[in-house]
């Protein structure tokens, strides 16, 4: 009985899975009708499920709506299937909307986080093309050097860069140097509460920048400090410190913080 019993449950998360990818499926040949018809009952059915998510995400006409679902996939999920093609259409939202600095910062890594990925040439063609927007041909060029080693299949050639491959194993050293010349990180709040310093953070996400929540000390109490990192100058951190303040209605600082300071 016992053995029947896991028989079925398995069976049944074969069909969802079958179902999920159907639903797809007819999402690509431009049938959306037929899967908003069927979504709200998986939703109910299957309210935190990556692939429910992620085809609510597909089908939800507000962008950042969908970069919020984008993102709780992969923090959530990043073991799930999902959470590949939920990353690459965070870049290409950002490079569709003229974001280019913000896709960069997305895709650059894409390649080392999701090795697997069936189509890796879609999110280099879209690196190469945002650090191309923003005039920084130097730093397409190095993640160009990087990833033609790790993916000799893909056409490099094209992108009309003469590189040189670069090691996999001694990369990390340097990213680390790469960093360094990035030393100044914008401060937009400072909490006692951890879920105020998530609220924010995820404010700032979806506006396109990347944010990270780090521990510091103020006057003997610990506080959570939300950060946009990283900039070159601090005139570009003012720059976008202006943008953030303009657009979330909060006060900032910039700060020298170099990575290993």
């Amino acid at each position: 009985m016992i053995m029947i019993k896991f028989f079925y449950f398995f069976l049944s998360i074969f069909i969802y899975s079958q179902n999920i990818d159907m639903y797809l499926s007819l999402i690509h040949e431009g049938q959306t009708e037929t899967v908003k018809e069927n979504l709200p009952k998986l939703i109910s059915k299957y309210p935190n499920d990556a692939g429910v998510i992620y085809l609510s995400a597909l089908l939800t006409k507000d962008g950042l709506k969908s970069i919020d679902s984008y993102n709780l996939i992969i923090e959530k999920f990043p073991e799930s299937k999902y959470a590949s093609d939920a990353a690459i259409k965070i870049g290409e939202y950002f490079y569709s909307r003229g974001l280019y600095s913000q896709a960069c910062r997305q895709l650059s890594y894409f390649p080392r986080k999701y090795p697997r990925f069936r189509d890796m040439q879609r999110p280099m063609d879209l690196m190469v093309s945002s650090f191309k927007a923003i005039g920084e041909s130097d730093s397409a060029k190095y993640y160009i050097s990087i990833y033609q080693g790790m993916f000799p299949y893909l056409d490099m050639e094209k992108y009309g860069f003469e590189t040189k491959i670069i090691n996999q194993s001694s990369n990390l050293g340097n990213v680390s140097k790469n960093n360094e010349k990035y030393p100044y990180v914008i401060q937009i709040g400072a909490f006692g509460n951890i879920k105020n310093a998530k609220r924010l953070k995820l404010q700032a996400s979806q506006i396109g920048y990347k944010v990270e929540i780090v521990q510091v000390q103020t006057n003997g109490k610990g506080l959570h400090a939300v950060r946009i990192i990283r900039y070159k100058s601090k005139s570009s951190a003012e720059k976008v410190g202006q943008v953030v303040k303009r657009k979330l209605g909060v006060d900032y600082r910039v700060l020298y913080r170099p990575p290993n300071g």
